[in-house]
């Protein structure tokens, strides 16, 4: 019975840091609950790029506006003219009517742009995302590009963890 007793005290004191470690985790996500709840401190540490983001919203939201009215303007203003001249373009060039395909260096060229854009704006929304998911004391963390931390994750002796981060 007594070698049963100490593999006991062995299962409790094990169970206990496993009780422990479990109760760290859930502070932690308790902590960055909290942190993405709380809005106003958000808003706070990030205020200048809020205002750019909406300022930015509010010009292309504006602009479009604006083009879409001037535009339906114009669409009511001139019919007549337009189809007018269309009958011109096509008596006397009947060859001309159709549209005209975009050659292929500018369809490249045009998707090789709309490529990058979108490469740029994924980034950027990712590292939107990262810094605002990321805990105040790990700023530095989540600063880090994506190649440092795969590096910082091989770090021997840290788990598989960054260094400087807890049981989480």
């Amino acid at each position: 019975m007594k070698g049963l007793n100490g593999q006991r005290a062995d299962f409790e004191r094990r169970a206990d840091e496993l009780r422990d470690r479990l109760r760290h985790t859930i502070e932690a996500i308790d902590l960055r609950r909290q942190a993405l709840v709380d809005v106003r401190s958000r808003v706070r540490e990030h205020g200048a790029g809020v205002i750019a983001g909406g300022l930015l919203l509010a010009l292309a939201g504006g602009a479009m506006a604006f083009a879409l009215i001037k535009e339906a303007r114009a669409r009511r203003e001139r019919p007549r003219g337009e189809r007018a001249r269309a009958l011109v373009r096509f008596w006397r060039h009947p060859e001309r009517v159709a549209p005209r395909k975009p050659s292929v260096p500018r369809e490249i060229g045009r998707r090789i742009l709309v490529g990058m854009a979108t490469f740029v704006a994924m980034q950027l929304i990712r590292r939107g995302v990262r810094l605002t998911l990321a805990l105040p004391d790990r700023d530095a963390l989540a600063r880090q590009s994506p190649l440092e931390l795969s590096t910082a994750a091989l770090v021997p002796g840290s788990g598989g963890r960054p260094s400087g981060q807890g049981p989480v």
